[in-house]
């Protein structure tokens, strides 16, 4: 035997080396038509939102609402010559509500910072940062104000649903 092109001519080859590599070949196509077949039907599934993270942007939503809606309550000269800790013991109830949410939603940002894709969290670090500096700042443009927030929130929400697809329902 010279060489492997040798040993299958007609000539050499065993009666069943011909029938056997036809077989081999038909069995091999199979297993790689069915794997490739497999591999498209089942797409990777999306990441799967744990209840936990989803209480977390739930209370995250419902933190920021609060302090969105305090922020109109509020006389903007009441958080110009505020500090937080004040803010935190003041008798008004508003601005006790503004400052008390910023700290709530700064501990829900450092959790996100250790579960959320990055996705969400930028989205959620965004808001908070609006939150906060209007919180510090105040704003004489409510309607601007609250487009800005309804932006923003969109932006969080939108995070989370292309982080996290809502499963679909199969007819």
């Amino acid at each position: 035997m010279e060489s492997w092109s040798d040993l299958f001519t007609a000539g050499t080859a065993p009666w069943w080396a011909a029938p056997a590599a036809l077989v081999v070949g038909v069995v091999l196509g199979v297993l790689a038509t069915r794997a490739g077949r497999r591999s498209a039907r089942q797409p990777t599934p999306a990441p799967v939102l744990r209840a936990t993270d989803r209480a977390l942007h739930v209370r995250f939503l419902h933190t920021a609402d609060t302090v969105h809606n305090h922020l109109f309550e509020l006389d903007r000269s009441a958080l110009a010559d505020v500090e937080l800790d004040e803010a935190l013991h003041s008798g008004d109830p508003h601005l006790r509500a503004i400052a008390r949410g910023i700290v709530d939603l700064d501990a829900i940002v450092n959790e996100m910072r250790l579960t959320a894709p990055d996705p969400v969290l930028a989205a959620a670090e965004s808001t908070f940062g609006f939150l906060t500096a209007a919180s510090s700042d105040g704003t004489d443009d409510l309607d601007g104000f609250r487009d800005r927030y309804v932006t923003e929130k969109r932006r969080f929400v939108d995070a989370v649903r292309a982080a996290h697809p809502p499963a679909t329902s199969r007819s």
